[in-house]
């Protein structure tokens, strides 16, 4: 093969390869900074939402999906925090809501000491069962509303 032609299909694979990756975002997460903040609003699992992420549940999804947005864009609600609880901590906390609620009553009081003044933010969950190596646990985010509604 000659110089020229090797040139072009490496140049065409790389082109291929980077344009196939610029569609990956709905796969494999949004675009983020070197910080970690969201640069475009992407449709994503709402289970993979991260903390400090900004976002708003699609509709007619029972809140299984997301679009996170850069925060300086309006959005619903901001993810406050979250972690995962073993099924006996589930179980000695009295049930899913009672131990997310207690698991997350740390964040929403700082999230709310720093709500703009005469806003009423609101704590919700999102929760999901997960099981990793034949042990079940549940993953929880902490969300707050932020009072800046998408339109």
């Amino acid at each position: 093969m000659r110089k020229t032609s090797r040139f072009a299909v490496v140049f065409l694979a790389l082109l291929v390869s980077a344009t196939s990756l610029s569609a990956c975002s709905t796969l494999f997460g949004p675009n983020r900074d070197s910080n970690g903040r969201v640069t475009e609003t992407t449709e994503i699992d709402s289970t993979t939402l991260l903390r400090g992420d900004c976002f708003t549940f699609v509709d007619g999804t029972s809140n299984s999906r997301a679009n996170v947005t850069p925060c300086a864009k309006a959005h619903t609600y901001l993810v406050i925090g979250g972690g995962t609880l073993s099924t006996a901590e589930v179980s000695k906390g009295g049930g899913i809501q009672d131990t997310v609620s207690a698991a997350c009553t740390d964040s929403f009081a700082a999230y709310k000491k720093r709500a703009p003044t005469g806003s009423k933010p609101e704590q919700q969950f999102v929760v999901s069962p997960q099981e990793k190596d034949g042990v079940q646990s549940t993953l929880y985010l902490c969300v707050a509303t932020t009072g800046k509604p998408a339109s």
